[in-house]
């Protein structure tokens, strides 16, 4: 490989022809030809190494652009030639009288131009006088040199080109139906328009049809935007290139016969097209959350679905496509779950299929294990067993709940919680009533079903004494509408004393209870004697509940009236009772 730098090709021709049979690349760099001349030789060399000739960065005029076709005649062996950013200074004048007789260039197969610039392109002339050079150029590329047109003319002589990049250029569909007229490239099987201004896949297809050999076509990095419901395309087209041409979906105008499919770069965020031939299916940089179902894609051997949006992928997914024998899947937003790192760390062969594993698999959450490898990651048993962990622990609250609920009811706990509040609300009352809020001689405390004797005997001989004693009693007296806890609050606070008709009906009364707790939070905790208790009839303190500890220590600790049997001795009973009242 021999790399020339010369500003003028001084000597040229001689380290040329002094060179031909060590070289195998030889490299021309800076180098203006205007005064370029290859002195006319017999018969070509035969005994050539040099295969490939470049020319980069090289002027050329139309008299050294003919010297140039002389040389590469001569050069028999020379299959490549390169042109890379070269200026093209004339108005394309070729084909003097000196190489008219030049049917072929040797034995080029592959020419490649790169960033041709043409200062005079308004001038110049058309290449018909070229035409025939081409004829056995098999490979031709054409890249970012401002083509926007290969005249009809001369797609037809390119008789056995097989192979044409026009990559980023100004090709449109008009000017594309004109290059690619009826018997305009009849060997051609892979087109390369990356880059250009087309804008309609369907007129695309349609102006390609007369192309009967093309198996590869790549219109990547177009304009198209959108994909119509239904195209045309050559018929033994293989290979299809739609990478970056901005399309958000996939329609029947994908060709069935396709082997290979690019539509990586685009919106995609499904696949939902049936391919039955294609084996290799290039869709990175999409918005995919899933892998395509593998029913869609029976023939699958490699897949690049590489920075998707992708959370997760199972191993009966990838047991789905039968096939496959590579994928490429990183830069996705990986989940880590537990079945995710159970089934990627337990694998063994995974690393077979997935050609970018470990690097490129990171997790994306949890948070707190975002950006580690997946191969690296590792969640806590709890977070594992979530399922199980939260219904041991809701197991474990309804028992406790219902063991709460068992201990409440044997122990009476909802009871005590009513007291308790009752009682909180008695502690924001006053301690003490005054005086003169007091209304009544007697609060009487008494079970419902001891009302016949409150009622008819008490009432009639403490009312109707004389002087009468005026008694609180809960049917007569309280407030309509008044919170009952109130009531009975302030009815003892507003009575000189609380009389309690104590029996075992007045045990298995509740509110009973309350009056008599009430009774003795505002008025036994002042260590007077408001209370009076009369026994209505004989208790064993046995049988008195466990909650009722109030009037358990009252009777213990307080003398109390008994009602008698015999009438003899009630007179006296109600004597002592009204004085109990008046002390």
């Amino acid at each position: 490989h021999l790399i020339l730098r010369m500003k003028q090709p001084v000597l040229l021709p001689e380290i040329i022809l002094d060179t031909l049979s060590s070289l195998e690349y030889l490299e021309l760099r800076d180098t203006y030809l205007n005064t370029f001349h290859f002195a006319e030789v017999s018969d070509p060399e035969t005994n050539t190494l040099i295969k490939k000739f470049t020319f980069r960065n090289v002027k050329i005029t139309d008299e050294s652009f003919d010297e140039i076709v002389k040389l590469l005649n001569y050069i028999s062996g020379v299959s490549e030639a390169e042109f890379d950013e070269c200026t093209l200074d004339g108005l394309g004048e070729f084909r003097t009288p000196d190489i008219d007789k030049i049917k072929v260039i040797g034995k080029l197969e592959t020419l490649t131009i790169r960033r041709l610039r043409i200062p005079q392109f308004y001038l110049f002339r058309d290449l018909s006088s070229i035409y025939s050079l081409t004829e056995r150029v098999k490979r031709i590329t054409i890249e970012n040199s401002k083509v926007f047109l290969v005249p009809c003319s001369l797609s037809r002589h390119l008789k056995s080109l097989e192979y044409l990049d026009l990559s980023d250029n100004l090709m449109v569909e008009e000017y594309l139906k004109n290059s690619a007229c009826e018997r305009a490239w009849p060997s051609l099987q892979t087109l390369i328009l990356r880059q250009n201004h087309l804008t309609s896949l369907g007129k695309t297809g349609e102006t390609l049809l007369t192309l009967k050999n093309l198996t590869k076509l790549d219109i990547s990095k177009n304009s198209f935007h959108s994909m119509p419901e239904t195209c045309q395309w050559p018929e033994k087209m293989k290979y299809l290139n739609l990478s970056s041409i901005r399309i958000d979906r996939l329609t029947q105008c994908i060709p069935q016969t396709l082997e290979v499919l690019d539509i990586s770069n685009n919106n995609l965020n499904s696949f939902s097209l049936i391919l039955p031939q294609v084996k290799e299916l290039y869709i990175s940089r999409n918005k995919l959350k899933t892998l395509p179902d593998a029913s869609f894609l029976p023939m699958l051997l490699v897949m690049r679905i590489s920075r998707n949006t992708i959370n997760t992928f199972s191993k009966e997914q990838l047991d789905s496509f039968q096939k496959l024998k590579t994928l490429e899947a990183g830069g996705n937003n990986f989940i880590c779950s537990c079945e995710f790192l159970s089934f990627t760390q337990e694998e063994q062969a995974l690393d077979q299929i997935l050609i970018d594993w470990p690097e490129n698999y990171l997790c994306d959450s949890p948070s707190h294990v975002r950006g580690q490898r997946v191969q690296d990651t590792h969640l806590s048993v709890s977070e594992c067993h979530r399922t199980a962990l939260v219904s041991a622990v809701c197991c474990a609250l309804f028992l406790s709940i219902l063991l709460t609920g068992v201990l409440c009811h044997h122990f009476h706990g909802l009871w005590y919680m009513k007291m308790m509040w009752a009682w909180l609300q008695a502690k924001r009352k006053p301690r003490t009533a005054p005086q003169r809020d007091i209304c009544y001689d007697a609060f009487v405390s008494y079970s419902e079903r001891d009302s016949y004797w409150v009622e008819n005997l008490m009432v009639q001989e403490l009312e109707h004494f004389n002087p009468p004693f005026k008694l609180c009693l809960h049917k007569r007296d309280f407030i309509p509408g008044k919170w009952i806890i109130d009531n009975i609050i302030d009815s003892i606070e507003k009575s000189h004393k609380t009389i309690f008709v104590l029996s075992e009906n007045f045990v298995k009364s509740e509110w009973c209870k309350y009056e008599l707790d009430f009774s003795h939070f505002r008025l036994f905790d002042e260590n007077n004697d408001a209370a009076i208790l009369i026994l209505l009839e004989p208790i064993d303190k046995k049988a008195i509940p466990q909650r009722f500890c109030k009037l358990r220590k009252i009777m213990n600790t307080k003398t109390y009236l008994e009602w008698p049997t015999d009438e003899a001795q009630q007179e006296g009973f109600w004597l002592n009772l009204r004085a109990a009242i008046k002390s």
